[in-house]
């Protein structure tokens, strides 16, 4: 089953990372400039945000199960809508609705892990989910590339229409695993509200920010990543989607470590190195930023020992604050799975934009990498702070 929800989770980075390297591409022949180009990462962001925001606690009122189909179904179209766009404005609105299926595919895998495990077991079954999703973030990076060189844009999109047929599938052989008598029948207000009092909860709060910001300081590379290696390091589009795919392999790295030393150090201990991991790499890559420039002959090579260091960190972030957060929800699995969503992808809206700013890519980005680091460093004291006192 691990293997099923892992691949109806890939939209999120399979939506973002497989078009990266054709961002510049798509600018040119919709005649539109690089910031409006960048809306359409926000859009996806936004969308996956929503996505999760309303179907997650929809799914402990209405069953898992449908709603998936009803989420893999959805991206099929708005993939069609993508590579059919003649324009830059509706490139935008249907990046929005691609963004909403991926969303509801995150949120409805996570809520469906943590129906079947708990504890210890959850962060172990997070961190398998997110060892077999980082194949997509190595292939679609390197597979964008690719169909780049031989072919155009638009083919990516199509790409990601096969991509999400095999997701329907996938979402209809899925069993139900939210019983009819565990489904809080309550209404869609009542329902929201649940979610409303676990972010009163400061320990559920505080993991949520540490999971958001942390991934919050991996998307400010990501979304910046093809201008900052393109253009200013002067990597091709191929060479980029290597560069970028070694990244994408630290996490799974990180991930495979977890599964390996969370039954015996804990998810505490495996997250507070995360983010010492992920403010270590942010802040080498400021000094980086400052210090070297682009056409100096190590230049790539220790742009990329930081990010490998910020992004390795952050799986482990992000594994084990989806746990730690998860055995606050106490039944509200997919309101807790929502708000863990709304959180992540409300601040990569945020993020994109900014990491576009300024006429230096790389200080831009090793800045907010920097600021969100710290932020969720702040949410994890919070968050033990409260675990000690006993308000969980």
């Amino acid at each position: 089953m691990l293997i099923g929800l892992a691949l109806l989770s890939t939209g999120g980075p399979l939506g973002t990372d497989m078009y990266l390297p054709s961002l510049p591409k798509i600018t040119e022949d919709l005649g539109t400039d690089g910031s409006r180009t960048q809306l359409t990462l926000s859009a996806y962001m936004i969308g996956m945000g929503l996505g999760q925001l309303v179907f997650g606690p929809l799914s402990d009122m209405l069953g898992r199960r449908k709603l998936l189909i009803g989420g893999m179904v959805l991206g099929i179209f708005a993939s069609a809508a993508c590579a059919l766009t003649p324009s830059i404005e509706m490139l935008i609105g249907a990046r929005l609705v691609q963004g909403i299926a991926g969303g509801m595919g995150v949120v409805l895998a996570r809520a469906i892990i943590s129906d079947r495990v708990q504890g210890a077991a959850a962060a172990k079954a997070f961190s398998v989910m997110m060892l077999i999703m980082g194949v997509a973030p190595v292939v679609a990076p390197l597979l964008g590339g690719l169909i780049e060189e031989v072919a155009d844009w638009r083919t990516v999109f199509w790409t990601l229409l096969a991509i999400a047929i095999v997701q329907s599938i996938v979402a209809f052989s899925m069993p139900e695993t939210l019983p009819r008598e565990l489904r809080h029948n309550q209404g869609p207000m009542r329902t929201y509200r649940s979610m409303g009092s676990l972010l009163r909860k400061p320990a559920f709060t505080g993991y949520a920010v540490a999971f958001s910001m942390g991934f919050g300081a991996m998307f400010a590379f990501i979304s910046g990543s093809s201008v900052m290696m393109q253009d200013q390091l002067g990597l091709s589009p191929l060479h980029y989607s290597w560069a970028f795919a070694t990244n994408a392999v630290a996490i799974v790295a990180a991930n495979f470590l977890n599964v390996r030393l969370v039954s015996r150090y804990g998810s505490h201990r495996l997250q507070g190195i995360g983010i010492g991991m992920v403010i270590g790499g942010a802040v080498s890559l400021l000094i980086v930023s400052l210090i070297m420039s682009a056409d100096f002959a190590l230049a790539v090579p220790a742009v990329l020992v930081c990010t490998i260091t910020a992004t390795a960190g952050c799986g482990l972030n992000m594994s084990n604050t989806t746990a730690l957060a998860q055995r606050q929800a106490q039944g509200r699995n997919g309101a807790g799975s929502a708000a863990l969503g709304a959180f992540q992808f409300a601040v990569a809206a945020v993020v994109s934009p900014l990491a576009a700013l300024g006429h230096s890519p790389m200080l831009t980005i090793s800045l907010v990498m920097t600021v969100c680091a710290t932020v969720a460093l702040v949410g994890t004291i919070i968050a033990r702070k409260a675990e000690r006192a006993g308000t969980k």
